[in-house]
Formats: structure tokens, C-alpha cells, sequence
């Protein structure tokens, strides 16, 4: 490449200086010209080459200020700069260190750029909106309708084509459970879509030229710059991999776990009986197992307990209760 750069300088040069009196300026000015136009040449290339705004406003404001540099040295220096072509020659070459240097050093007005983004014009921090992008799973799920309900997300939702696509081919599986779950997210996304809460959009874009829905949603999460939204493990940690930020609703669950201590007074209600004898077995809310010692008497009441054991297992938490002594 530097050669190519050899050969054009020297050929813009020599037509310079060929050209001179053409041009009605004399040997100086033909030099100071054409070393003008080569530079010029190269911050062009450097800014097509690597193009980004910060980068060309970095570079602009690094010209300006080593232009005005140079014009105090050459009003300063007077002595030594005596004749224009030097003068024009020095405000060339300052011109373009300033402009390689803002050019290299534009990571101050990307923060600067950042640090304004994040600020209205009353000076409270701005809420940078990051758009959820649903999955299968996820809508067919249905809880992330009653998250949206509580308003615990705070942007735009997303549906991208090929996962309405997927629905639209569950819906119509010749499999009956299938089917039903097809049907069950097509209800549920159409829920999503008429509540007024956050604006719902589905894109059109296919992603065609990934083969499977999973790198397709992972490469429109990337591409919106979003959170992807899921019950899937798997795609979880795939997407981690790529660099993918996920939401999933299970973690949110766990996370929102009614917390127990032993001797904390709860109610529940005896649903059935448990596997010993005598016991008697509960849900929490969560679904959360709770085993009521000598409960099964009080099978379709509710009941007062108190919390005797936790046990906490692969499959999940188990609670152990005894009945409060009244």
C-alpha cells in the first residue's frame, strides 16, 4: 500500500510543478499544492477507510485546533515564517497531525457522546429503552403476559416473523398435545398484542440465511441490540456464548420464591395426602411443596402451620410443617 502512496505522491507533485505556470503560481506554491492535495488524499482514505462519526468529529476538532496552533506560532514566529508558501506549507502539515490525532483519540468524544445520550434536557438521567424480543417458549409459556400485566418490562416487545411462523406450524401439528400448545400461544400472543401497556411490533425480517430459529433469534437480539426473552434453557446458555443477554422467566420465578425460615406461620391449604402416615400435602403459590405433619384429616381446609424443615433438592424446595397449636 505505502507504495501505491509513493507513486500517486510523486506523480501529483511533478504535475504540480509541470503545471506551474498553467496554474500561474511560481515553484513554491507548485510544491506547497501539491503536498496540500496529497494530504488531502490521505486523511480521505483514512476516514472512508474506518468510518464513524465520532472518528470524523474527532478528526475535525483536532484540525481546527492545531490549525489555530498553527496560526499563533506563524503570527508568534513571524521571523522565521517570512514567506506564504511556508506559512501555507506549516498549516498543511499542522492541519494534518491535528487531524490524525483527533482522528486516533476519538474515544473522548465517543464518552462524551454517551455521557450526553444519557441526559435530557432537564439533566435526569435518561432511561435507555432495550427491546424485549420473545421467543416460543416464552409466549407459549404465557407468564411473560402477566409480567407485562404487572409492568415489570419497560420497553418495546418484539416478535420476530419466523417465531410466529413456529406457532402458526405447532398450531397446526397433527399431534394433539401439540397442537394445543400451538393454539394456547397464538391466544396468549394475541393478549400481548392487545394490551396497552408496551407496544408490541412484529418484524418481517427472516434471517434466511440462518438455518434454525434459535441462531435466528440470537442474531436478531444482536442486531436490535435487545434482551431476549425465554423458558429455554438451552437457548440460555447458547445465547450467553455469543454474547446474548437472555431474560428468563424461570430464574424471575425462583427469584420471586416466597422465603421461609423455621418457625414462620403460613397458611396453606391440604390438597391431598402424603406418602407417610397421617401427612397431609399443599402448594405455595409458586408451587412450592409443603408437607403438613398430621394433616391429613384436614384434607380441603385451609389450615394455620408452622415451618419445621426446609429441604432443598435438584427437583426443587420441600417445606415441612407442623399445625399451629392453637
Amino acid at each position: 500500500m505505502w507504495k501505491f502512496r509513493l507513486i500517486y505522491s510523486i506523480v501529483i507533485l511533478t504535475a504540480f510543478i509541470f503545471l506551474r505556470n498553467q496554474l500561474g503560481i511560481d515553484m513554491n506554491y507548485a510544491v506547497v499544492y501539491g503536498l496540500g492535495v496529497i494530504l488531502l488524499i490521505n486523511i480521505t482514505e483514512i476516514l472512508i477507510s474506518d468510518l464513524k462519526s465520532t472518528k470524523i468529529i474527532g478528526g475535525f476538532i483536532g484540525g481546527l485546533i492545531f490549525l489555530l496552533i498553527s496560526f499563533l506560532l506563524t503570527k508568534a514566529f513571524e521571523t522565521f515564517f517570512l514567506s506564504d508558501p511556508v506559512k501555507l506549507g506549516f498549516n498543511f502539515i499542522m492541519g494534518y497531525i491535528g487531524i490524525f490525532i483527533g482522528y486516533r483519540n476519538h474515544t473522548l468524544i465517543d464518552y462524551l457522546f454517551q455521557k450526553w445520550s444519557k441526559k435530557d434536557r432537564g439533566g435526569k438521567t435518561k432511561i435507555i429503552e432495550v427491546p424485549k424480543i420473545l421467543d416460543t417458549s416464552s409466549i407459549i409459556d404465557g407468564r411473560i403476559y402477566d409480567i407485562i400485566m404487572a409492568n415489570f418490562i419497560e420497553s418495546k416487545i418484539i416478535i420476530p416473523s419466523f417465531v410466529l411462523k413456529e406457532l402458526q406450524n405447532i398450531a397446526d401439528s397433527h399431534d394433539h398435545f401439540r397442537r394445543q400448545k400451538g393454539k394456547r400461544g397464538l391466544d396468549i400472543l394475541k393478549k400481548i398484542q392487545e394490551q396497552k401497556i408496551n407496544d408490541v411490533e412484529v418484524i418481517n425480517d427472516e434471517y434466511a440465511e440462518y438455518k434454525t430459529v434459535d441462531e435466528k433469534l440470537i442474531a436478531c437480539t444482536k442486531n436490535l441490540k435487545g434482551k431476549l426473552v425465554t423458558t429455554d434453557y438451552n437457548l440460555v446458555k447458547v445465547a450467553e456464548i455469543h454474547g446474548v443477554v437472555c431474560m428468563n422467566i424461570n430464574q424471575l420465578a425462583l427469584a420471586l420464591r416466597q422465603t421461609l425460615f423455621p418457625q414462620d406461620e403460613i397458611k396453606i391449604t391440604i390438597q391431598k395426602e402424603g406418602k407417610e402416615t397421617g401427612q397431609g400435602v399443599g402448594y405455595l403459590d409458586d408451587g412450592t411443596l409443603v408437607v403438613v405433619e398430621n394433616g391429613r384429616p384436614y384434607i380441603g381446609k385451609t389450615v394455620d402451620v408452622v415451618v419445621s424443615s426446609i429441604l432443598q433438592s435438584e427437583s426443587g424446595r420441600i417445606i415441612f410443617v407442623k399445625l399451629k397449636q392453637v
